[in-house]
């Protein structure tokens, strides 16, 4: 009897053994599909954190980019008022300084203007100055000429230059008082200068008076 119950002993253990294991595997295989269940639901969960999180970051830089670009323009708007500015100012600077110069021209030629009569009193003198003057008196005339040499260079080194007293009329440069013929000087050209004419720095200051040759 004893052999008949050890084969149906064995097979029942086994059978068990068997069910157990099915539910072992049957537990683990829940354990693996809970787990994924889990998994999906936390990663349907952080989805849409995640896709926030990228349109935030996206926005932020967008805000950058445009913050930069707006710098860059602001930056080139300063630039472009600092070169108008530097500009103005350079043109200023030469207006001022032209007009500067036109009114040192303007002062020195109302001087120069002043003193001509003082060159045409020493002309008129030395023309008139006798002929036979005494040795003491000569050499107060030679004085006096070397004051005229002084003052006329004086005048020179300021940009005044006498007017030619021969040549051809020029009605820019001389003004004529008398035309008349002569034998000796061909028509349309000076026979004698009445009263200096000067120039201060190329322009006329005042024209020479002459009579011409007809």
């Amino acid at each position: 009897m004893s052999e008949k119950i050890m084969p149906d002993a064995v097979d029942e253990a086994v059978d068990a053994a068997g069910a157990v294991g099915a539910e072992r595997d049957s537990a683990a295989d829940e354990a693996i599909e809970a787990q994924d269940s889990q998994e999906n639901m936390e990663a349907a969960q952080a989805g849409p954190e995640e896709a926030d999180d990228a349109e935030a970051s996206a926005e932020a830089i967008a805000r950058l980019e445009a913050d930069v670009a707006a710098a860059r323009q602001e930056a080139a708007a300063n630039l472009e008022q600092m070169k108008r500015v530097a500009a103005d100012f350079q043109n200023s600077k030469r207006r001022q300084e032209k007009q500067l110069a036109e009114a040192i021209d303007r002062a020195g030629a109302h001087f120069v203007q002043g003193a001509l009569p003082i060159l045409d009193d020493f002309d008129l003198a030395f023309q008139n100055a006798p002929a036979d003057l005494s040795d003491e008196d000569a050499a107060w005339v030679d004085g006096f000429r070397q004051i005229q040499k002084k003052f006329t260079d004086l005048l020179t080194n300021q940009g005044v230059e006498k007017i030619p007293l021969d040549g051809e009329f020029d009605p820019n440069l001389h003004e004529a008082i008398s035309s008349e013929p002569s034998d000796d000087v061909e028509s349309g050209r000076i026979i004698e200068t009445l009263r200096t004419g000067y120039t201060y720095k190329g322009r006329v200051l005042r024209p020479a008076m002459v009579r011409i040759a007809m």
